[in-house]
């Protein structure tokens, strides 16, 4: 396949990764790259994963790339779930609404308490208290 062809390939699914990873909503920590740049330009979004300018991706080039782009995506989904389940709509988890999270109703007898995951220990959990809840219920099990 022609460079030209790779080229045009991987600029139609960049278009389509860094458009829907702009749509991310604001996160209070470090944004990743592909929500800073702001724009679904394939074009700038090449140049941006063509790490060493030589106007082609390497595989690692487009796995790094996409790589962000999937944890952008994975960003939002955990805000959309949080959101979801934050049902007096005030930023935070109490105690009724994290016993109705899935990942909690799912691991039954054998969830630990919300303050295990409660930093802070105001008996509720924001959303990166929420993040890492999910990743410590949602490792595969040994």
């Amino acid at each position: 396949m022609s460079t030209v062809i790779r080229t045009g390939l991987a600029c139609m699914l960049l278009a389509s990764a860094s458009a829907s990873a702009s749509a991310q909503a604001p996160d209070p920590a470090p944004a990743p790259v592909a929500q800073t740049q702001g724009t679904a330009d394939a074009g700038t979004t090449f140049k941006r994963w063509d790490t060493n300018n030589d106007g082609s991706l390497s595989g690692a080039e487009f796995g790094a790339g996409w790589r962000e782009v999937q944890a952008v995506n994975t960003l939002r989904n955990l805000r959309d779930n949080f959101a979801a389940k934050d049902a007096d709509r005030n930023g935070t988890l109490d105690d009724a609404e994290y016993l109705k999270l899935d990942l909690v109703r799912k691991a039954g007898a054998a969830a630990p308490t919300m303050a295990t995951f409660d930093a802070d220990r105001n008996r509720s959990l924001d959303f990166k208290e929420y993040v890492g809840l999910v990743a410590a219920l949602a490792k595969p099990k040994p």
